[in-house]
């Protein structure tokens, strides 16, 4: 959960619910506008955000993009194919804007919702094709301001977030840029490994989470990435590569070993990462445990609930930077995504 957002509905005494009578969801409010045009006398003005809207004709209703969890899939990935499906446009999702709960048909429905924007990124070949919403489905999609979304957005938890979006992005949210930090998949056990670490491979859970790790990456829009060059982690980001077709930098710093042998060079190269992404665009790195859990920390008091409890394997940390002062990163908010869908939740 990021951070920063909003929450409605009721959850159980255990804050998380019970997945087993609650249906996953998904989707974004996709946002445009914000630019500064040159004005012929006085100061530059702004152009008013706009969001894009749907219209669903089996309930008459104006809607932000949004749908249920498919079999296997993670959230991220969710909130990026939905929003493909009902507006045909390709997004890569920023900071975590909330999640609303609400009974349907006597379960839970929960539904995560991020910002997002229309972007042109490698990162988009490695998604699947998605096949249009019919127009019973979605018979309309509008891209309106704020003040007509007020009038035209039939739920109020709706209205609610496109006020808040315009809130975050008035805020520099829509300047953002995600860095992850991610631990290499499931590993063959190191106590039964009796050859040179550094080659300890990943076992099949392992291969399966990799594999989701790709839905992840693309729905953050990744197009850098920096990976540990021991083979466990190379196996993680390996399919990620092959289906966005981009690069990947193998420093020594970023394995346990080189790490341990220069754990100031591993804090600077994590600063320069986030220093650098509002330029050179969304970055990931791979790394392992010993080393993730140093970095996650050296990250600031801000987002302690984010930071302070390591990775599971396979699992990501996502940092969402702006440009700070003197070039420094801000961070503005912090989330984690889950290497693997839970286990018996309800899908329809």
């Amino acid at each position: 959960m990021a951070s920063h957002g909003i929450e409605t509905g009721a959850e159980d005494d255990t804050g998380k619910g019970n997945l087993m009578s609650k249906v996953l969801a998904a989707g974004g409010v996709v946002w445009r506008g914000g630019e500064l045009r040159p004005a012929l006398e006085g100061a530059p003005t702004q152009t008013p955000y706009e969001f894009l809207i749907v219209h669903r004709p089996k309930y008459n209703d104006w809607s932000l993009p949004k749908g249920k969890m498919e079999p296997g899939e993670l959230l991220p990935a969710c909130a990026v194919r939905e929003i493909a499906e009902e507006t045909g446009v390709q997004v890569c999702l920023g900071p975590q804007l909330g999640v609303t709960a609400y009974p349907v048909e006597g379960r839970q429905k929960q539904v995560t919702y991020w910002l997002a924007q229309v972007r042109h990124s490698a990162a988009i070949l490695a998604r699947p094709y998605v096949e249009p919403a019919s127009t019973r489905e979605i018979n309309e999609t509008r891209w309106v301001d704020q003040t007509r979304a007020q009038e035209l957005l039939t739920q109020e938890y709706d209205r609610h977030l496109i006020a808040h979006a315009e809130e975050c992005l008035r805020q520099g949210w829509g300047d953002s840029t995600p860095v992850m930090l991610v631990r290499h998949g499931k590993a063959k056990n190191r106590l039964k490994w009796n050859t040179d670490d550094s080659l300890r491979p990943l076992k099949k859970r392992g291969r399966h989470q990799a594999e989701n790790l790709v839905s992840v990456l693309s729905a953050f829009g990744i197009s850098r990435m920096f990976c540990s060059p021991w083979k466990r982690c190379e196996q993680t980001i390996r399919p990620y590569l092959k289906a966005s077709g981009i690069r990947c930098e193998f420093p020594d710093v970023l394995s346990e070993d080189g790490y341990a042998a220069n754990p100031y060079a591993g804090r600077e190269l994590l600063r320069a990462l986030l220093q650098a992404a509002p330029a050179e665009g969304p970055t990931a790195l791979c790394s392992h445990a010993p080393v993730l859990i140093p970095l996650m920390r050296s990250l600031g008091n801000d987002f302690l609930r984010e930071t302070l409890i390591p990775l599971e394997t396979g699992e990501s940390l996502i940092v969402h930077v702006i440009p700070g002062v003197e070039a420094d990163p801000k961070l503005i908010a912090v989330e984690r995504a889950e290497a693997e869908p839970p286990a018996g939740y309800a899908r329809d």
